[in-house]
């Protein structure tokens, strides 16, 4: 019983001078330790435990709903996936990970002109379209991609692919890349 009052005493000196719900639970244990007659210190603890439980029990929801588990989520996003998304309605979200109300229409590809080409120095592929969205080819993409600006205008569809990957199919070309997008 004194290791237990030791303690309280040692945690409500170490508390900020802020009045906090623990703070106050523990205020009170530390009183009722000084009061001398036994069924007025004991009917002063059984008070006091009422608040302390309320404060465990508020501490425990609150960390309860700012813990994130490890979850399927967090092991997919290891490997560049991502859980069961929700479909995308609008074609500025697509290929976002933006959290989407579900919708009756969802969007499973979007065609576009490419207003700008580019490779980067591993030679990767890097389109900017006219919607202002940026896709790039990804890293474990091994297919090369050709364009000169004098074959005209490119006109390219990026669809959605296995396990929330993004595929790019240029017109007037055979093959696909892999993408993901970046802006």
């Amino acid at each position: 019983m004194r290791i237990v009052l030791s303690l309280a005493v040692c945690a409500v000196a170490t508390l900020p001078a802020m009045a906090t719900p623990a703070a106050d639970a523990l205020n009170a244990v530390a009183k009722c330790a000084e009061i001398s007659g036994t069924p007025e210190r004991l009917q002063c603890f059984d008070t006091a435990a009422v608040g302390a439980k309320q404060v465990l029990d508020d501490a425990r929801k609150q960390a309860e709903a700012e813990q994130k588990p490890e979850s399927e989520e967090s092991l997919l996003s290891w490997f560049g996936f991502s859980a069961a998304e929700k479909p995308v309605t609008k074609p500025e979200d697509f290929g976002k990970n933006v959290s989407i109300e579900p919708s009756t229409n969802p969007i499973s590809e979007i065609s576009s002109k490419v207003i700008e080409f580019a490779q980067n120095a591993h030679g990767k592929s890097i389109f900017i379209l006219d919607n202002g969205q940026v896709w790039r080819q990804i890293d474990g993409d091994t297919t090369e991609f050709y364009y000169r600006e004098k074959d005209g205008p490119l006109q390219i569809t990026i669809s959605k692919g296995m396990m929330g990957s993004f595929v790019l199919k240029a017109e007037g070309k055979s093959g696909s890349l892999k993408v993901r997008r970046v802006k």
